[in-house]
């Protein structure tokens, strides 16, 4: 699976700055640091003092711990030497008592704060695409919407796929898609389209409900894993239904019955990475905006062909029938949709020709 683009991490804060310092700390070297300091005190105690090896052993835990039974050593040397040996061990076992709770605890709160700083960048995203769910077609799907640079925000209830979204530069929430809260942390009044492709049909009719509930105008493409639910996703507000067994159906009789439409149809969806995309080519579609360049021109009057070396090959009216090939004579009016096909810099310069002067 190719994603075109990874979206940078961002900066790392303080807190994650501490944690992956505790946490390099390896529980192994810190205990033999706490080994050898206590060894250090033994020895120290045992010159300074005159301790036997046990009594300055016991004399050398208890200052490290800073338990502080009896002082065993009452000479000026010893105390000094006690002095340098308990800020040095208090600063071992802090850090490794830290370093410890660290290695159980950092992985949560360095989640957590990740997950904070995600929710911050999805509230700033607009004009959007929310993918709900992120299993293999959701992945598949949200490949396709990256190479087009479209801002994708997927959400997902299993944290690996939230994990495999992160990993592939998608930005990622954590939660239920058919809940209205977790669809309005996504952005849904500032989206542009909303996917359904989630595990169940069940949930996608859950979704699709409480989305349109939120957005009465918001386009929702909902995927039928079984064809008896495209009514049932219809009727719950889907603006389309994708049913993949009956595309893939389709394509595998078409490749039997028609190999050249097959191979053309590959070319122009992009499946055949080695066809139009290898030449610049692509097909593309825009709307007439009001006040543009285009409206109000024939397909003959306008700069389409000559200026920008574009073919059209549809025009989907607004308030008509649509037109495939159509006449150089047909008047392009506002709402319209041109589908056409071209190099890349002309569909580009199209496109802004297109929207509102």
């Amino acid at each position: 699976m190719h994603f075109p683009f990874r979206r940078p991490a961002g900066g790392v804060s303080w807190q994650e700055r501490v944690l992956d310092w505790l946490g390099a700390r390896r529980p192994r070297t810190l205990i033999f640091a706490v080994v050898v300091m206590i060894l250090f005190g033994t020895v120290g105690y045992m010159i300074v003092g005159g301790l036997d090896p046990v009594e300055a052993l016991y004399m050398a835990v208890l200052t490290v711990s800073t338990v502080g039974y009896t002082n065993l050593v009452e000479t000026p040397e010893g105390r000094l030497f006690s002095v340098v040996y308990i800020v040095l061990g208090v600063a071992v076992v802090s850090i490794t008592i830290s370093s410890l709770a660290a290695a159980l605890v950092a992985g949560r709160v360095r989640d957590a704060l990740g997950r904070i700083r995600m929710e911050r960048r999805i509230q700033e995203v607009r004009d959007h695409i929310v993918l709900c769910g992120y299993g293999r077609f959701g992945q598949i799907t949200g490949a396709e919407i990256a190479s087009a640079g479209v801002p994708l925000v997927a959400v997902d209830r299993l944290e690996e796929q939230v994990l495999a979204a992160e990993s592939h530069g998608v930005l990622a929430l954590l939660g239920d898609a058919t809940e209205e809260g977790v669809l309005e942390r996504a952005g849904i009044a500032r989206a542009r389209a909303l996917l359904c492709t989630l595990a169940t049909d069940a949930d996608n009719v859950y979704t699709i409900l409480n989305a349109r509930e939120l957005r009465e105008d918001l386009p929702i493409i909902a995927l039928a894993r079984d064809r008896r639910a495209e009514s049932k996703l219809l009727r719950a507000g889907a603006s389309g239904v994708v049913s993949p067994y009956e595309i893939g159906a389709t394509h595998m009789a078409q490749r039997v019955l028609t190999p050249g439409v097959a191979r053309l149809m590959g070319l122009a969806t992009g499946r055949d990475r080695s066809g139009l995309e290898q030449v610049g080519v692509r097909i593309q579609e825009t709307a007439v905006e009001q006040g543009s360049a285009l409206a109000g021109l024939s397909l003959r009057a306008s700069p389409i062909r000559q200026d920008f070396g574009v073919i059209v090959v549809a025009v989907l009216s607004a308030a008509g029938p649509s037109h495939f090939n159509p006449d150089p004579s047909l008047v392009l009016a506002p709402g319209d949709v041109l589908v056409w096909m071209g190099p890349t810099e002309g569909l580009e310069r199209l496109a802004r020709a297109a929207r509102r002067a």
